[in-house]
């Protein structure tokens, strides 16, 4: 199931000494791209006899093809008008919102209210006090100012497959609170692949009482796909963290979706003041499959100049960064503890995951990464110098979300962050592990993966990466045992060796 949101914002200016009304429209959207692979496998096997000789051939096709559709917007009409206090007017404003999906899985689109960026929220919120809000109807006189929405099928469009806009949504309607399916396409044969589009416009009445001032109001879209799906509104966005970190109590969990592949994890505020991924990462890398800084902490093509061969596999046209994992880079599939096809590099990224775990949630192992994986290069051996006391020299990459980090080890405290978890959450010790892997931090022990290709520990302990480097061969980590936990600089690991990774919001 895949997602995507956009958001209407409405400004109300209300001057009574002037007997008018300023109404305008401002538009921003939030994109979630989710791929869902659809894979087609064709198989040739050739036997041919010739006398007594018995020859054998086979052949193998596989082809991954992603699943997305798209959600954007532009606007037509700028939602403005003067509005004389005791007048309903309708069309304010034209907003196209265009949806274009690559198969025939049909979508739907819903709408809910999101003023002051709190869902269900359908009120224009006054800059006096809420005394004064305006609230959603469909009023056109009396004594209580009222705004609707309403979609349309965009005029003039050739579409071969527009959708059908769910009444009441066809006319003036309240904005719902809940979210509420308000378009949509359904699973069929029809060709999706040329787009489809409709429009967004609002109605206003301002009664002869309301009083004059700013009165603001949004609503936000959201597209599901394949047109089954409804929409898990539980999820946060982890590439918008920025959005809702800030909203967050302290040790406040909540689940946040990546927008990268569609898989959720556990985030938490937790006493450090930081926002902590609370389960392990579990992205799979690809040889030649590019990500970019829209979706994946990519910040820089090298740290400060320091690393100029650290932008091996970077490209930047225009303002987004771009990392191609080479040509060698893989994600490995394994069960047991025997992790086959696991290369021990550092001029390489890889990953693993092990198909066999059932652990779900905070304890889900997630995927083993080499440090040239974790911090999302091709080539991590030209890293040589220890960034222990200065943790500004750290690589700014990584493979986590676009908005998330790798935790520091430092010899300033504040930037020692496994130490500082350690501390308020496990007293400190350095021989029980019992306060990391409890609430609120649920380190897995998930084990680690050694150079020649072994999954070790598993069950017993965890290996965390780190983004600070030790030297040319190594990197610090968080490491911990039954009996032995070492939160700072005490352990140190060969970079190609596969360890856990938990990212940190920046």
């Amino acid at each position: 199931m895949g997602y995507r949101t956009t958001k209407s914002k409405i400004k109300v200016e209300s001057d009574k000494a002037n007997n008018y009304t300023e109404f305008y429209y401002h538009f921003f959207r939030n994109i979630l791209l989710v791929s869902i692979p659809l894979t087609i496998i064709s198989a040739l096997a050739l036997s041919i006899s010739h006398s007594s000789a018995r020859i054998s051939s086979s052949d193998s096709l596989a082809i991954s093809v992603p699943s997305s559709c798209t959600l954007s917007s532009s606007v037509d009409e700028a939602h403005s008008a003067s509005i004389v206090n005791g007048r309903y007017e309708e069309g304010i404003g034209t907003t196209t919102l265009s949806t274009f999906c690559n198969d025939k899985n049909g979508y739907s689109v819903y709408a809910i209210g999101d003023s002051l960026n709190s869902e269900g929220n359908n009120v224009l919120v006054s800059n006096i006090n809420n005394n004064y809000d305006i609230p959603s109807g469909t009023a056109s006189s009396g004594d209580t100012s009222n705004w609707a929405m309403k979609l349309s099928l965009k005029a003039g469009d050739t579409s071969s497959t527009p959708p059908t806009i769910i009444p009441p949504f066809d006319n003036y309607s309240t904005v719902p609170i809940t979210w509420t399916k308000v378009a949509t396409i359904p699973s069929s044969t029809a060709d999706m692949k040329e787009g489809s589009n409709f429009t967004t416009t609002y109605a206003t009445y301002i009664s002869p009482t309301q009083a004059a001032g700013t009165y603001l109001g949004q609503v936000k879209y959201l597209l599901t796909h394949p047109s089954a799906a409804e929409p898990d509104t539980s999820y946060f966005i982890m590439q918008e963290v920025a959005n809702w970190k800030n909203d967050l109590d302290e040790e406040e969990s909540v689940q946040a979706i990546d927008i990268r592949d569609g898989k959720i994890y556990w985030a938490t505020k937790l006493k450090d003041g930081n926002i902590w991924m609370t389960q392990n990462l579990d992205f799979d890398i690809s040889a030649n499959t590019a990500l970019n800084s829209e979706t994946t902490d990519l910040n820089v093509i090298y740290n400060n100049g320091q690393y100029q061969e650290y932008n091996e596999g970077y490209t930047k046209p225009g303002n987004t960064i771009y990392w191609t994992p080479a040509n060698t880079a893989t994600t490995v599939n394994f069960n047991s503890t025997a992790v086959t096809g696991w290369v021990s590099s550092n001029t390489a990224p890889y990953s693993a995951s092990k198909t066999d775990s059932t652990e779900t949630g905070h304890a889900s192992l997630g995927n083993y990464y080499n440090w040239t994986a974790a911090i999302a290069s091709n080539n991590s051996s030209t890293l040589m110098t220890s960034t222990y006391n200065n943790v500004a020299n750290n690589p700014q990459n990584s493979i986590c979300p676009k908005g998330w980090r790798l935790p520091t080890i430092s010899s300033v405290a504040n930037n020692n962050e496994f130490s500082n978890l350690n501390n308020l959450y496990n007293n400190g010790s350095t021989t029980s592990e019992a306060g990391l892997i409890a609430y609120p931090l649920w380190f897995a022990q998930s084990g680690r993966i050694t150079n020649d290709g072994v999954l070790s520990n598993y069950g017993t302990g965890g290996r965390y990466w780190s983004s600070t480097i030790y030297d040319s061969a190594n990197v610090y980590g968080l490491v911990f045992n039954t009996n032995y936990v070492s939160p700072a600089h005490h352990d140190y690991v060969d970079k190609s060796a596969g360890w856990s990774v938990r990212c940190v919001a920046r």
